[in-house]
């Protein structure tokens, strides 16, 4: 007990109050005297009064330590803004919680990924699931959607798609349904099962219905939990804390979160429900500083068509992917850079709309058969660009658009939409009356099909 009274005595002075204030009603000012001189030690009970008084937790009057420091180690763990050092320093310390040590992991791995070493990054989500009990389930879900997503990005969305129906089932077993948790589980899940050539909109709209506002509330949250740890309002400090992880998951997923909301658009566009898909569609590109805020500008592309406004649709493709018509085949309205205005996502970045090849660099998106996302994306607007060309009569834009599409499947998949990019362009053709190359393409269609890696 070293020390208490000369603690007890500070805070007192600090905060303007006589011995006699501190000691009523229960104590006297003779007995504050003699624990502050360190004559007396104080009783369990007198510390509890004298830390009531004071307004600060017992913790901090016995040891000096005040209870907020160590609520200020989580918030560093979910800032992320510390040297590299620091976190790894945690994760291999015996001393410290193994959900700290969890959660160092966690950052390491997402920094690993980032930098393009996915294997890395899977042996540091590995660590991290091990450390957290099973009783605590839920404080894997940064790990476990850490391991799904380099699965899919390595091209194995079934592994991904094993991996979060187990851990889905694991929470539910455990009776931990965490709003986070689900979110974060079946927004990769759609995209491992659209991938996979499955029905992804169920998946994709339980993920959505959970959705909040992401990279937005962070630092809102974690500026609430820094003032009440300081404050010594530990309860509420822990919950603006608790709120401050979802949303930092859920803006680490931004990317994925964007593609949930595709998945369900592309639902609705099918469905005829164009107003859905609009919105979908836009809120895709508001979540995503990657592909899927190009991928969005395709699909916009076909609502906009769907909606009958070809000008903008070719706005939207031209903004997705200005290499895949000559300027000849573009009309672009004078306020077309309202179209393209740059999305704001996981980290308060913005893209250009046009910078391709680095957003390739930090992530590749497998969809089948394999292929990087610009390729997918490059094959799905050439088909949106044949139907503009269709509509305006042009029929030999139409085929060229096709047959690009065509061209960039063959290497790169999905195989279902090889399918159907053959089936669109034998109905062009015989539109066109040339019923033999109709048939050629059909059979070289299914040839490519069911040969076909995807």
């Amino acid at each position: 007990m070293s020390g208490v009274g000369e603690r007890i005595q500070a805070l007192r002075t600090g905060k303007g109050l006589t011995q006699r204030d501190l000691a009523e009603p229960n104590y006297t000012a003779a007995y504050v005297s003699s624990v502050e001189n360190g004559h007396r030690v104080p009783s369990s009970d007198a510390l509890a009064h004298f830390a009531a008084r004071l307004r600060v937790d017992v913790t901090q009057l016995t040891t000096g330590r005040h209870p907020g420091d160590a609520l200020s180690i989580e918030i560093d763990l979910l800032e992320e803004v510390q040297p590299q050092p620091w976190y790894e320093q945690l994760a291999t310390d015996p001393t410290a919680l193994d959900t700290r040590r969890a959660a160092a992991e966690v950052v390491l791995g997402r920094r690993r990924l980032t930098a393009g070493a996915a294997d890395d990054a899977v042996a540091h989500f590995e660590r991290a699931r091990r450390l957290v009990p099973p009783t605590l389930a839920h404080l894997r879900t940064p790990a476990v959607a850490g391991l799904a997503l380099c699965a899919r990005l390595q091209g194995d969305p079934g592994y991904a798609a094993y991996l979060l129906t187990g851990f889905r089932d694991e929470l539910h077993r455990a009776g931990l349904p965490d709003p986070a948790s689900v979110l974060a589980v079946h927004a990769l899940l759609a995209l491992c099962q659209h991938d996979l050539g499955e029905d992804a909109a169920p998946a994709a709209s339980t993920a959505l219905a959970l959705a909040g506002p992401g990279a937005e509330a962070v630092s809102a949250f974690v500026a609430t939990a820094r003032t009440l740890a300081a404050s010594s309002h530990l309860p509420e400090a822990r919950a603006a804390l608790t709120a401050a992880g979802a949303a930092v998951l859920e803006s680490w997923l931004a990317d994925e979160i964007a593609g949930a909301f595709r998945i369900r658009a592309r639902a609705r566009l099918s469905a005829g429900d164009l107003a859905g898909a609009l919105a979908d569609l836009t809120a895709a590109r508001q979540r995503s500083t990657g592909p899927e805020a190009l991928d969005a500008l395709v699909d916009l592309a076909e609502v906009h068509r769907a909606l009958g406004d070809p000008a903008t649709a070719r706005a939207l493709l031209s903004a997705a992917d200005p290499a895949i018509a000559p300027e000849a085949d573009l009309v672009i309205e004078p306020d077309a850079d309202a179209l393209i205005t740059p999305g704001t996502g996981a980290h308060g970045g913005t893209h250009s709309g046009t910078g391709d090849a680095d957003l390739e660099g930090h992530r590749r998106d497998r969809t089948g058969g394999g292929g990087s996302a610009g390729e997918v994306r490059r094959a799905r607007a050439h088909r949106v660009h044949a139907l503009l060309s269709q509509d305006a009569g042009d029929l030999e834009a139409a085929e060229r658009h096709l047959r690009a599409a065509i061209a960039i499947h063959r290497g790169t998949g999905p195989r279902r939409e090889l399918a159907q990019l053959s089936l669109d362009l034998a109905d062009l053709l015989t539109a066109m009356r040339r019923p033999d190359d109709a048939l050629a393409v059909l059979a070289d269609g299914l040839t490519a099909v069911d040969t076909h890696a995807g």
